[in-house]
C-alpha cells in the first residue's frame, strides 16, 4: 500500500499519523507512507525523527484572522492544493488519511479531485471544521470517543480510539515509592498558565515538606525562567523544554498535570495515569474541555479551568491526592480502561479494506 498522511501543526496530530504510519509498515516492509504536513508545524522535526518521509506546505489557517489575512491564508490554500495534486500524481497513493490540522484541508480536496479514497482521523470529541467538511466527501472517518458517529454521515464513521506510538504500551511499570511523583506537560510547544501556576507552587509545595519530585515539560521559550525558579527547591525536580522518552516518563509518573490535546489523553490512559486536565481555553470549538469533561466523567481525571488554576490549587490539590494514594490509583485504572491498544491496527484494517488490497 500506498499512503500519504496529511496535518499536523502540533503533536497531537503528528502522533496519530506516525503511529498509523509504523503499524503499516510493520505489517508490510513493501508498503510506503508519505506525510505531507505545513512548513510551519512541528511536523519538520517530528517526523523525520521517526524515519518517515515527509513533504511540506505553506499554509495556515483561517480562524480568527482578519480580512487581510482570510484573504490571504485563502490564496495559500489554493496553491497548497495544487501542490498537493502534484504530490499526489509523483507519489501515486492508493489512499489518504487525514490527521487534523491545516494541510489535511489541502490534501483532502486534492484527494478528491484527483479521485483518490480519502480517509479521516478525528482525535476530538467533536469535529473541527476542516474534518466536519471533508467527512461528506470521505470514505471513512476514525474517531476516538463514542458518540462522535453522529457528526458525520451515516455509516461513514468507525470508533477505532486514538493512534499513539505502541511505546506508551509497552513502557515498564513505575517504581513504588514514597515519593509522589508528578509530571508536568503542556502539549509539544508548552503552556503559560500551566507553567506560571507551578511557579507560583513551588516554594509552598516545599514548605510542605511532602516526599515530592517533579518533572516538568516548558515548551522552548519558558524553560529557562521555569528552571530558575526551580533552582531553590529542596526536592527534586527536572526541567527541560522537550522530553523525547515522554513514554517512560508518564509511566514512572504518579500524577500527570497537562493540557487536554486528544493525543495527551491517549497517551495518559495507555499508561494509566491519574491527572488534572487543563484545557486550552482558545481551541477550536472548546474541544479540549469536551476532551477533558468525558475523562472526569468516567472518574479518571480532575479538571480545572485554564482562568481558575492558579499556584494555590495545584498545592491543595496535590496535598489532597498525596495523602490518598488509593484515589490516584483509582484513576489510573479507570484511564487505563479508556485505552485503546489496537487503534493504529483497526485504522490499518480500515485502509486495506478500502483499497482492497491485502495486508
Amino acid at each position: 500500500m500506498r499512503l500519504i498522511i496529511t496535518g499536523g501543526g502540533t503533536g497531537g496530530h503528528v502522533y496519530p499519523g506516525i503511529a498509523v504510519a509504523l503499524e503499516l509498515m510493520r505489517r508490510d516492509s513493501n508498503s510506503e507512507a508519505l506525510f505531507v504536513g505545513a512548513s510551519r508545524g512541528v511536523e519538520r522535526e517530528l517526523v523525520p525523527k521517526a524515519g518517515l518521509k515527509l513533504a511540506l506546505l505553506n499554509v495556515s489557517g483561517l480562524r480568527g484572522e482578519g480580512i487581510a489575512g482570510k484573504i490571504s491564508g485563502i490564496a495559500r490554500l489554493v496553491k497548497a492544493i495544487f501542490e498537493c495534486i502534484g504530490i499526489i500524481r509523483r507519489f501515486k497513493p492508493d489512499v489518504t488519511l487525514g490527521v487534523g490540522g491545516y494541510a489535511s484541508g489541502a490534501m483532502g480536496v486534492a484527494s478528491v479531485l484527483t479521485g483518490v479514497p480519502l480517509t479521516l482521523a478525528e482525535q476530538n470529541s467533536a469535529p473541527g471544521l476542516t474534518n466536519r467538511w471533508l467527512s461528506r466527501v470521505s470514505k471513512r472517518v476514525f474517531v476516538t470517543w463514542p458518540g462522535s458517529e453522529e457528526f458525520f454521515p451515516n455509516g461513514r464513521a468507525r470508533i477505532t480510539g486514538n493512534p499513539i506510538r505502541p511505546e506508551f504500551f509497552s513502557a515498564p511499570p513505575e517504581e513504588k515509592s514514597d515519593t509522589l511523583k508528578i509530571l508536568v506537560i503542556g502539549g509539544s510547544g508548552g503552556a503559560r498558565s500551566i507553567n506560571n501556576a507551578m511557579v507560583e507552587a513551588i516554594q509552598k509545595l516545599d514548605e510542605t515538606g511532602i516526599k515530592l519530585s517533579v518533572t516538568h515539560q516548558t515548551g522552548k521559550t519558558e524553560a529557562s525562567d521555569v528552571k530558575g525558579a526551580y533552582s531553590s527547591a529542596r526536592f527534586s525536580w527536572e526541567v527541560a523544554p522537550f522530553f523525547y522518552d515522554l513514554p517512560l516518563r508518564m509511566a514512572d509518573a504518579d500524577l500527570i498535570v497537562s493540557r487536554a490535546g486528544a493525543g495527551a489523553l491517549a497517551e495518559i490512559c495507555a499508561v494509566g495515569k491519574a491527572a488534572i486536565y487543563v484545557p486550552y481555553p482558545y481551541a477550536a470549538d472548546d474541544h479540549q474541555m469536551k476532551n477533558a469533561e468525558k475523562m472526569m466523567s468516567v472518574g479518571a481525571a480532575l479538571v480545572v479551568a485554564d482562568s481558575d488554576l492558579d499556584g494555590d490549587f495545584l498545592v491543595k490539590t496535590i496535598l489532597e491526592l498525596a495523602c490518598d494514594r488509593n484515589s490516584l490509583a483509582r484513576m489510573g485504572e479507570k484511564a487505563k480502561a479508556m485505552a485503546t491498544p489496537d487503534s493504529a491496527g483497526l485504522i490499518v484494517d480500515e485502509l486495506y479494506a478500502i483499497t482492497r488490497k491485502v495486508a
